[in-house]
């Protein structure tokens, strides 16, 4: 469905190592299929209630958890999303084992970096400000940012904008009520319609090449699309 044959023959050798901040619900990091995935932060020693190196979050060995701000990134179900996004990305390949992500050969470690949790999904803007400060102060390079609000908040925007990092962030899966794609050109949702160059919005497609009926879209705030319905990838235990 994209072609990913084609783009590893083409840039699939290398060893150049890539952190991917996933600011999500959390990751389940023993997953036999993400293994080896997985950033750990090796300035960290395990379990010994001190910041080791010394960057304020005391035992973030697997990341942190800024919706309860603690290290316990992952929480069980409720982390499905984070454990989804994660293997799509970098499943560990040529393993024997579920699926392979899209980049290839341990090229991208998964930085857990877990801002949604509860029943709903949801989290705080404050909390996604500190993720991503995190996220970029510990090496990630790209930020997957899968999460939408109607609210304009220019402390996010700010925050974004600040950033080196680059953020992929989903056009998101529009109106509540219909469940229709809604043109966010004309009803922003964000970050997605941030005009910033370091955002690339992406819509989300059927496996035939079709805007899935779901999807947001629009000619200026979106970037590209991706297959993004009946995706098979890692979950919870």
């Amino acid at each position: 469905d994209i072609n990913v044959t084609e783009a590893w023959g083409k840039y699939g050798g290398g060893t150049r190592a890539v952190i991917v901040a996933m600011i999500d619900t959390g990751i389940d990091y023993s997953h036999e299929d993400l293994t080896g995935a997985v950033w750990i932060n090796e300035d960290e020693i395990p379990g010994n209630g001190i910041d080791d190196d010394g960057n304020g979050y005391i035992d973030d060995v697997y990341g942190w958890n800024f919706y309860k701000g603690n290290n316990q990134v992952y929480q069980g179900l409720e982390d499905g999303r984070g454990t989804h996004g994660a293997g799509t990305i970098a499943a560990v390949s040529d393993n024997g084992q579920g699926i392979a992500g899209i980049v290839p050969g341990g090229r991208v470690r998964i930085m857990t970096v877990k801002t949604l949790g509860g029943a709903d999904g949801g989290g705080s803007t404050s909390a996604l400000i500190r993720a991503i400060r995190y996220a970029e102060d510990n090496g990630a390079m790209i930020c997957n940012l899968s999460l939408i609000s109607t609210a304009d908040d220019r402390i996010l925007y700010e925050a974004i904008a600040d950033s080196n990092m680059l953020f992929i962030v989903a056009a998101g899966n529009g109106d509540a009520e219909t469940g229709i794609g809604v043109n966010i050109d004309e009803t922003p949702c964000y970050p997605a319609a941030y005009d910033l160059d370091n955002i690339i919005s992406v819509a989300n497609i059927r496996c035939d090449g079709s805007l899935d009926i779901s999807s947001n879209y629009g000619a200026r705030s979106v970037d590209l699309a991706a297959p993004g319905s009946y995706i098979l990838s890692t979950t919870p235990n």
